[in-house]
């Protein structure tokens, strides 16, 4: 009866879980474990108990996220696991209940009815608190809408990079009493979104959003469903909640580049049918083997040709027909560039091609594209064009 006593009074973590939750919780936190690292714990995830709930936590130092399933806490407490092999075990269960089991902080005893594993852990107190908790939550936003914004602005997305200053590899957030604002470039391309009819704020602010963090925020939006999204700003994170996750990510320092100024003014646009000019592009692309991959446009009165080639072996060209009142000009574009912009027009029945009347002079001026109507994000995306020349004709 005394070494019972014993045995039980050693169990320092007990809990009972479904395994689905359970399953669901990890595979969603591998996002934020590190990759490589030379501090073992930030392979782990932490369990820890949490009233009626068991939360999982994970942090590469840059991003972390908290996700909370229910359970029922025989022994409350708190134990890291590695994080990959212990989905790996979880995700090879069959599924029903499972009950995690750790004496002191040594081994997990992983069980579900007759079948049990186990691993070694590491003490709970190991795991880092990388951000302070979130007091100041700004905005609240519908889950279709915020990932309809980071679907718009991803694609032009610069990498990651962790320098002081560098702010290419974030996208720009903007809450004004007009709504919502996202930015993001890559210095080739830029996207411009703006959502008219959801959150506001009384007063304009702006964070920058790290790529990272925005990649995760994608990948988790199928399993947070239609539970409303919070945005909080703390003073070295931003912190995003919803239904039952917590992610956190470092505040990117510095200014986003001005952008208004990059944005072109033009006198005349090209009007030609969205699925038409989609399919055109989809179907030209193709014959351009180089690495750069460029589309050549011939504007000329009421017709666009699109041209792609690869010298000497083959060629594409189609035509179609468009609304254009300005003299005839010639200009290239990248075929990856365009890919990734035009499916978010594909709503609108037509696009609208903004060339400026300094394309010619000024090889830094951007082409611009745009939905006539039907785009609720008001999208805007600027790529720069090469190999450019203007006639002088102009259509009346």
């Amino acid at each position: 009866a005394k070494s019972q006593r014993s045995m039980a009074e050693s169990i320092s973590f007990s809990v009972r879980v479904r395994g689905t939750d359970l399953e669901m919780a990890l595979r969603d936190a591998q996002t934020c474990v590190a990759s490589r690292t030379s501090a073992p714990i930030l392979g782990h995830v932490l369990l820890e108990t949490q009233g009626s709930e068991l939360a999982i936590r994970a942090t590469d130092l840059t991003r972390a996220i908290r996700v909370t399933v229910p359970c029922l806490v025989d022994v409350p407490g708190a134990i890291a696991l590695r994080a990959r092999k212990f989905f790996d075990v979880v995700a090879s269960f069959p599924r029903g209940e499972i009950q995690l089991e750790t004496r002191g902080n040594a081994f997990t005893a992983i069980s579900i009815g007759g079948l049990i594993a186990s691993m070694p852990g590491m003490s709970g107190s190991n795991f880092p608190i990388v951000f302070p908790s979130c007091d100041d939550w700004k905005a609240r936003f519908e889950p279709g809408t915020l990932a309809g914004l980071i679907r718009h602005v991803l694609p032009s997305l610069g990498e990651d990079n962790e320098e002081a200053g560098l702010a290419t590899g974030s996208a720009l957030m903007r809450l004004t009493p007009a709504g919502i604002l996202m930015v993001a470039t890559d210095n080739y391309r830029l996207s411009r979104v703006e959502y008219r009819d959801s959150t506001s704020s009384p007063e304009d602010w702006e964070v920058l959003l790290p790529r990272h963090l925005l990649k995760t925020l994608t990948s988790l939006f199928p399993a947070i469903g239609k539970a409303p999204v919070d945005l909080g700003i703390g003073s070295e994170a931003v912190h995003f909640r919803c239904a039952n996750y917590l992610l956190a990510s470092r505040r990117v320092p510095g200014r986003y580049p001005s952008f208004e100024s990059v944005i072109p003014r033009w006198e005349y646009e090209a009007v030609v049918p969205t699925r038409d000019f989609y399919d055109a592009i989809e179907r030209v692309k193709s014959f351009d083997d180089s690495a750069l991959g460029m589309i050549r446009f011939d504007l000329q009165g009421r017709n666009l040709e699109l041209r792609a080639q690869t010298k000497g072996v083959y060629e594409g060209v189609e035509q179609l027909a468009v609304n254009w009142k300005g003299g005839d000009i010639r200009f290239c574009l990248r075929a990856q560039y365009l890919m990734s912009c035009l499916p978010h027009l594909r709503k609108s029945e037509n696009l609208l091609i903004g060339i400026p009347d300094t394309v010619a002079a000024q090889k830094r001026v951007p082409i611009a594209l745009t939905a006539q109507q039907g785009d609720p994000y008001n999208s805007l995306y600027l790529l720069m064009p090469t190999a450019v020349s203007r006639g002088m004709n102009e259509r009346n």
